[in-house]
């Protein structure tokens, strides 16, 4: 006795197949987008891992290596690091300064927020943001946009150097104190250029370590070009 097979429909049969193509279409798209994301989420943090990373600095990263907000991301160290030295480059500041300006205003937290409301890496006040870089930061949380707190911070840095012709101590005061700094006796009670100062001369310690040159500065430093 022989089985009787049932016959599909030509017309379910199509249907069936259309069904298979749009899923086989749909499993195509779902992994480009998932490409996608992935190359854009290596993108963010600096691409890919490796100290080969153009604009990667192994003096900053073992430093950062010291702050817990970065120390088990090193993603986050390399998309820093890149943006520090890269928009140092581009404002024509010592990125050094701008590295040691960081670590002792934020730590390298990203969403710092101090009791005063002063926001992000370089912990910036939001009037004093708007007046530095007024086409770009419209509301107080766009401090927190790693890119834009550090080319405002390195703008606001870049005008008080300029203002005191290089002096990098009252410079430094400015930018933490504001104005009433330049006043004669002004009196650093936070010991805020120490601190930065401090860390400077640690990444150029650093440097000699790696490379045998070094350059330490004192309070009144002017760093030349």
């Amino acid at each position: 006795m022989y089985e009787t097979i049932p016959l599909i429909p030509q017309r379910k049969l199509r249907l069936y197949q259309e069904v298979e193509r749009r899923y086989q279409v749909w499993i195509v798209v779902l992994a480009i987008v998932a490409l996608t994301l992935g190359v854009s989420t290596l993108a963010l943090h600096g691409r890919v891992g490796t100290p080969e990373l153009e604009g990667y600095d192994a003096v900053y990263d073992s430093v950062m290596k010291e702050y817990e907000s970065v120390r088990d991301d090193p993603y986050l160290r390399r998309y820093l690091i890149a943006k520090i030295k890269s928009l140092a480059a581009e404002n024509e500041v010592d990125s050094d300064l701008l590295f040691s300006v960081v670590a002792v205003e934020s730590s390298f937290r990203v969403v710092a927020k101090s009791p005063k409301n002063a926001r992000g890496l370089g912990q910036l006040m939001f009037g004093t943001a708007r007046a530095f870089n007024p086409g770009a930061v419209s509301r107080p949380d766009d401090l927190y946009d790693v890119h834009l707190n550090l080319d405002t911070a390195l703008k606001y840095l870049k005008a008080t150097l300029v203002q005191n012709r290089d002096d990098m101590r009252t410079s430094l005061l400015v930018y933490y104190y504001g104005d009433s700094a330049r006043r004669p006796g002004f009196e650093d009670r936070d010991q805020y250029v120490r601190k930065v100062m401090d860390c400077y001369n640690r990444l150029q310690e650093r440097r000699r370590a790696m490379d045998g040159s070094v350059v330490t500065f004192e309070a009144g430093y002017r760093p030349s070009g």
